[in-house]
């Protein structure tokens, strides 16, 4: 309570009984108040809540000064190598690179968490938006295998005739056998205008293709219309979620409806999710009017739901999925399913249900770090889970390890599945 309450308000009696009646038509003077002493009074409560905000800021800086000692002091042996690895090494110490490796090491905290290199970022930015550099391929394999599983319309290596389906041996004489998938992946990328000649097996034909490269548009939506017994099935495989997969999705799904298809299949195997955005637009597009996806903070408190309008795309849906499909394709199947839109066919997915957030670093380079965790419109979240799908389908043995896109449409038990359910 104010102290000043009562002031010009209805006054305390303290005049004594006898003086009473004198006392009881006299009005009480105003106190009256000099400017300078008002001035002083002033300063004097400005200084004094001064001091009293200085000194809990003090002790705020205090506190945080004694948690940053305390988080430093964590890392002291590290200044030791460092010093050791001055004193003692012959050759110049490369910082940038030494700084760059101690950074990836944050990778290790979770399976998620990462540190990219400003290039890296920008490369991984543009990809997302529609630009990319290389040679334009995705490729699949093993440490000793590398298969162009899909060419990009219109990019350096479709010009150069490469196909889907052929087996890189070599890349600039080097053989993968010797060199490794890590590196062959690294020597493939490079700037644009210089050029990369690949060892290409054939079937049984070897031959080598120069590919200059350049900038070409990534395609992470493929589709195609498929006939089964007189029924118009759309075909709509997500390679990941970027920001150029929203208008390639739904440009997709516009030219499936319009030759006339009313059943889709969402291809999800194999995806490894991507941004947040962009699979909330695209299920934005396909649902009613709704919550798409609750976002939950370390505490487990929604900070965030993200909404649905009334428009959806209407229709037989099922989503085929596997033990890769995760995060941002766990989203976008589960929200099918709680809107009971799609049946789910194939294995079960991976278990993502959290969310990284992007941290810009001082030197150019950017951290990601896992901040969220996310649940479906009106499921549990599946993080370290997975989803179970509606009718579980297996892949034949021969074909386990080989990329979905590589499989033939009629050896996909999978995708026949799906047809079949569609069709039934």
């Amino acid at each position: 309570m104010n102290q000043n309450e009562n002031f010009g308000g209805e006054e305390l009696n303290t005049t004594p009984a006898c003086a009473e009646e004198t006392k009881k038509n006299k009005k009480k003077a105003p106190v009256k108040v000099s400017l300078p002493l008002t001035v002083v009074l002033i300063l004097f409560t400005a200084l004094l809540t001064f001091q009293a905000t200085f000194v809990v800021l003090n002790i705020r800086h205090q506190l945080e000064l004694t948690k940053m000692k305390a988080a430093i002091g964590k890392f002291d042996i590290l200044l030791e190598a460092y010093e050791l690895f001055d004193e003692e090494y012959i050759y110049n110490i490369d910082a940038d690179t030494l700084i760059d490796k101690m950074l990836t090491s944050f990778n290790s905290q979770d399976r998620y968490s990462a540190y990219y290199t400003f290039e890296e970022y920008l490369a991984m930015l543009q990809g997302s938006q529609g630009s990319a550099k290389g040679i334009g391929v995705y490729i699949s394999g093993t440490e000793s295998t590398m298969t162009v599983t899909y060419v990009m319309p219109g990019s350096p290596a479709e010009a150069s005739g490469v196909l889907a389906g052929d087996e890189i041996l070599a890349v600039d004489g080097k053989y993968l056998k010797d060199i490794g998938y890590n590196e062959a992946v690294n020597m493939v990328a490079g700037e644009n205008g210089s050029q990369v000649v690949l060892k290409i097996l054939r079937g049984s034909e070897e031959v080598d293709i120069p590919v200059t490269r350049g900038d070409y548009t990534p395609y992470t939506v493929i589709h195609s219309l498929m006939e089964e017994n007189g029924e118009k099935i759309g075909f709509v495989k997500i390679i990941q979620f970027d920001q150029i997969t929203v208008a390639q999705f739904k440009t997709a799904v516009e030219e499936l409806k319009a030759a006339g298809c009313e059943k889709f299949i969402f291809d999800l195997r194999n995806n490894p999710g991507g941004e947040l955005n962009a699979v909330v637009s695209m299920l934005d597009y396909l649902l009613p009017k709704g919550p798409i996806v609750h976002i939950l903070n370390a505490d487990g408190e929604v900070t965030q739901v993200y909404e649905s309008d009334a428009s959806e795309v209407t229709g037989e849906m099922v989503v085929l999925t596997n033990e890769n499909t995760a995060s941002a394709g766990e989203l976008f199947t589960s929200a099918l399913r709680d809107y009971e839109k799609a049946t789910l066919i194939g294995t079960k997915t991976y278990g993502k249900g959290c969310g990284q957030s992007f941290h810009p670093l001082s030197n150019g380079g950017y951290i990601t770090i896992t901040s969220f965790l996310y649940n479906p419109p009106f499921g549990e979240n599946y993080d370290g889970v997975g989803i179970y799908p509606d009718i579980e389908v297996e892949l034949p043995e021969e074909y386990k390890n080989t990329n979905t896109l590589l499989i033939p449409q009629e050896s996909d038990t999978q995708l026949r599945a799906a047809i079949a359910e569609l069709t039934k």
